[in-house]
């Protein structure tokens, strides 16, 4: 089943399962940090508004159906949460 529900699009999924592989190595997570609040990246204001939510959803052992009542319980999403996860561009 889709952690994200069924709404959800490819790209969604995407970010939050790459996103979570990631974040789970502390070299990668400092890299990802270090290219989202770089000023050169086209969202890293976005990411400093959203980066405590970002990083929530990123931690790892999370039980995704807790972590979406959590998250709704909040006003936000899993699914809406995701979409909150900056790409990744060029040289990181």
């Amino acid at each position: 089943m889709n952690p994200l529900g069924k709404y959800a699009s490819y790209g969604d999924l995407g970010r939050l399962e790459y996103g979570r592989i990631l974040w789970a190595n502390p070299a990668s997570r400092e890299r990802l940090i270090r290219h989202w609040t770089s000023p050169s990246h086209p969202h890293h204001a976005r990411f400093a508004k959203h980066r405590a939510l970002v990083e929530k959803v990123l931690a790892p052992s999370r039980d995704d159906g807790l972590l979406d009542a959590e998250l709704r319980a909040q006003g936000h999403s899993l699914r809406s949460a995701a979409r909150e996860i900056p790409s990744v561009f060029g040289g990181f």
